[in-house]
């Protein structure tokens, strides 16, 4: 049970400070009203996934195994070499 510990407080942390969970804690302390809140924020993360599932399965269907390996990899470098790029209005 450590690793399953150890991965969920990882991703916890990670996610701190979320859009998400900003967007909850604002429409929390202006409607003050737990629960249709918590059940939308629910209601669109299950809608999200089923979407992402759904496409990603569709792309399977698409594209080998082989070209998807490949096109993750590239992308996942592309993204880090965009992270390095430094933002304009941070040099001032």
């Amino acid at each position: 049970m450590d690793p399953f510990f150890i991965s969920t407080g990882s991703v916890a942390v990670g996610e701190l400070g979320d859009k998400t969970q900003l967007l909850a804690l604002i429409l929390a302390t202006r409607l003050r009203k737990p629960i249709p809140i918590i059940a939308g924020i629910f209601a669109a993360t299950l809608v999200n996934h089923l979407i992402a599932g759904s496409v990603g399965e569709w792309w399977a269907r698409l594209i080998t195994p082989n070209i998807l390996r490949w096109v993750l990899g590239i992308s996942f470098l592309a993204v880090a070499a965009w992270a390095l790029i430094p933002i304009r209005w941070m040099r001032m």
